[in-house]
């Protein structure tokens, strides 16, 4: 899978980095004690090399039909069009549906938190509509923006979880988001991404079948991210 980014944003060197060592959160983190059991996070990042630019990242011009189950891609938002639920230049092809805000600061490694156990998941797929794995490539896609004031970094983990069910045993009967923990435990080393995500910037993704998580760089304010779910393609 491949990285979008509107030209406006500047340069892509400057936007994204990589890193294929996971830890466990817990224990790199000993006072990050609020996660849960096995969670990973990503460290050690440096910039991409020439290769890993033409491998992982692309104008969002680019961004084509072969392309939409399979990507993650970076857009100026301003909040007239966020209001009127106007993505430009995506679409949805269902209603869209805006999920609650949140607000995020600088504490903590990572942003997710599991509503029930109220624990940091580290690097996760998402499931909100609930599909198994034959049927994850209809799940919704996800809009993210950025309301500031600060900054973000969105970490993603370029490996769709049809690909990460094909490296471990039984996938068929696991849910989704046990075939993510088994494959990121089992792996020597993965790639993760790590993208910034300026304010009244959003992005476009889909977390139902992409591994990822966020989080707030220790040096910036706080953020405020707004959440839509829709069958986004690029209008």
């Amino acid at each position: 899978m491949r990285v979008f980014f509107d030209g406006r944003l500047g340069d892509i060197r400057d936007l994204i980095s990589f890193s294929d060592t996971l830890v466990c959160a817990q224990e790199h983190y000993p006072d990050a004690v609020d996660y849960r059991s096995g969670a990973k996070l990503p460290i050690d990042f440096r910039k991409l090399s020439e290769s890993e630019v033409t491998e992982y990242t692309g104008s969002l011009d680019e961004l084509s039909i072969e392309d939409e189950l399979n990507f993650a891609a970076f857009f100026h938002c301003g909040l007239r069009s966020e209001r009127a639920l106007e993505f430009k230049p995506f679409l949805s092809l269902s209603p869209v549906v805006a999920l609650d805000p949140s607000i995020d600061d600088a504490n903590h490694p990572s942003i997710t938190v599991d509503h029930e156990s109220n624990l940091r998941l580290g690097l996760h797929v998402d499931s909100w509509d609930g599909l198994d794995m034959a049927a994850r490539w209809k799940s919704r896609n996800r809009i993210v923006v950025n309301g500031g004031p600060g900054e973000r970094y969105l970490y993603l983990v370029p490996v769709p979880i049809e690909a990460m069910a094909a490296r471990i045993e039984s996938p068929k009967s696991r849910h989704p988001s046990e075939v993510a923990d088994l494959y990121l435990q089992s792996a020597p080393r993965i790639p993760c991404l790590r993208i910034l995500q300026a304010a009244n910037v959003a992005y476009v993704c889909s977390t139902e079948r992409l591994v990822h998580d966020a989080c707030v760089p220790p040096t910036s304010e706080r953020s405020e991210s707004r959440h839509y779910l829709g069958h986004f393609v690029k209008s």
